[in-house]
């Protein structure tokens, strides 16, 4: 029988020296182990300490004939490979929230006196410019369309007329819109209905 075999089964008895013994064995190997994996000791040291509560507090549910530095290196490896999933998950959200927040400052305008105005509050402000400018039906149309998000099916029921002469109010009002808007937020009004 091995020193570490003789470590575990001196372990049932909850013989503190002994596995004082086998933390002093397998520490080591084990950090080095978790550090390589994680490239971060700190994290490493925590992992490994885990890995030894565990086992004590397992000591009972364990099979004796097992080898016990195969199970403690096992455990160890598990427990990176979460801790590493963890990481890929939380940089990906990270890179998410990162290009989310460059979308932001991209679509972001300073005109007006310097005050700051998304182009989305901006193209919001100019559309209902545009409304106002309309033929009353045209500018009802435009508004359940590129506002409030409404089908073409559907204004046609609110508004009581065919399919047809919806289309037909909102192409008079896109031609309005795309000779008075600026190319950049005439793009942003039509992109999205294209999803």
């Amino acid at each position: 029988m091995n020193k570490s075999s003789q470590c575990f089964d001196s372990m049932e008895k909850r013989q503190y020296r002994s596995f004082e013994e086998l933390f002093r064995l397998y520490f080591p190997r084990m950090q080095r182990y978790a550090c390589y994996l994680l490239r971060d000791s700190d994290e490493a040291d925590d992992l490994v300490q885990d890995v030894f509560l565990q086992l004590w507090r397992d000591q009972d549910l364990l099979d004796r004939d097992k080898n016990v530095s195969s199970y403690l290196f096992t455990i160890l490896r598990n427990r990176c490979l979460n801790v590493l999933k963890k990481r890929i998950v939380e940089d990906r959200y990270r890179l998410h929230e990162t290009s989310v927040r460059a979308d932001e400052l991209y679509h972001t305008s300073f005109e007006k006196e310097g005050e700051f105005i998304s182009f989305d509050e901006l193209l919001y402000q100019e559309v209902l410019g545009l409304i106002s400018e309309m033929p009353e039906k045209c500018g009802i149309a435009f508004r359940l369309k590129w506002i409030e998000g409404k089908k073409i099916r559907e204004i046609a029921e609110i508004m009581d007329i065919s399919v047809s002469m919806v289309d037909k109010h909102l192409s008079r009002g896109l031609t309005l819109a795309k000779r008075k808007l600026d190319p950049a937020l005439f793009l942003l009004l039509v992109i999205p209905s294209v999803q």
